[in-house]
Formats: structure tokens, C-alpha cells, sequence
């Protein structure tokens, strides 16, 4: 009897480190993160491509409220020779960056965002979820496993930011 008591004794603070730890999760996303990284990982090598290269700029915003946005542009991007900006000019920036809005809800280490916007309108009116993982100042948000179409390989998406607010 003892050792029943015991095992449920353990059973449900294993639970309630569980609960505490996703709820954890969900208050510590709260805030305003600064880009990082931004890559493209084959799943069976491992190789990483900078999607947006080596230095993006751009924040994602989580409300207490569930509600999010993101901008983020590429390291690479270059001012118009005038303004307006040439078709061309303006197709460079628009490749060159990608920004959404979107609700969001926090359920265990799981992250699943409901577009309402994107510059992306196929991501309008979606629902995606993110594996998410925060340690210290630093939000790692991974997708789970897509076929590239640029590689044709299984790949992942791995975003990383650090908390600015």
C-alpha cells in the first residue's frame, strides 16, 4: 500500500512540474524578441541554409492577450536607386523579407499560431504549429519537417531570437 501511495504521490508531482513548466512556457513567450537566425535544416544531414543570411533583422511580438506579429528582413537587402522604388527594386525587398500577424496559443512546448495576415496570403487564415524552447534570453521556434521544394530533402525550419522586453 505504501508503495502505491508512493507511486501516485510521484505520478502527480510529475504532472504538476508538467503543468507548471507549460505554463511557464507560456508566460515567458509574453515579450519582444529580436531575429537571430532564421535557417533551413536537413533533417537527414543536418546541413543548415540561412534563409534570410547571416545577420536578419526583425522582431516577433507575443501579447499577454494571444495575440503576435513578426517582421524580419534579410541582411542583404539594398535601398532603391529612387523613390518609388523600380517593379524590379521592389520585388528585391519584397523576396527579401516576410511579416505576419497572427493569434497564438501555448500548449505544453507546442506553439500554434492562426494567421490573419501574412505577406504570405497563403499563410492567411492558417494554422501552424512550432515546437518552441526557451532558455535564459534566447526563443527557439522549429517546424515540424516539410519537403523543400528549392532541395526536395525533408527539411525543418529553426528560428532563433533574444529577448529584447
Amino acid at each position: 500500500m505504501h508503495h502505491l501511495i508512493t507511486t501516485a504521490t510521484a505520478a502527480l508531482l510529475i504532472s504538476l512540474a508538467q503543468s507548471a513548466s507549460a505554463q511557464d512556457l507560456r508566460s515567458q513567450i509574453v515579450g519582444t524578441w529580436k531575429w537571430s537566425s532564421h535557417v533551413y535544416k536537413e533533417v537527414a544531414t543536418g546541413k543548415t541554409t540561412n534563409v534570410f543570411g547571416e545577420k536578419p533583422s526583425g522582431l516577433q511580438v507575443f501579447t499577454q492577450g494571444g495575440n503576435a506579429l513578426f517582421a524580419v528582413f534579410a541582411d542583404s537587402r539594398k535601398a532603391p536607386a529612387a523613390n518609388p522604388a523600380t517593379e524590379a527594386e521592389s520585388a528585391a525587398l519584397l523576396s527579401t523579407m516576410a511579416a505576419a500577424t497572427s493569434t497564438y496559443k501555448v500548449e505544453g512546448n507546442t506553439l500554434t499560431m492562426t494567421y490573419s495576415g501574412s505577406w504570405n496570403q497563403s499563410w492567411t487564415g492558417t494554422t501552424q504549429k512550432r515546437q518552441i524552447e526557451i532558455v535564459g534570453n534566447k526563443l527557439t521556434l522549429m517546424s515540424a519537417p516539410f519537403k523543400s521544394p528549392q532541395s526536395g530533402q525533408e527539411t525543418a525550419f529553426v528560428v532563433t531570437y533574444e529577448r529584447v522586453e
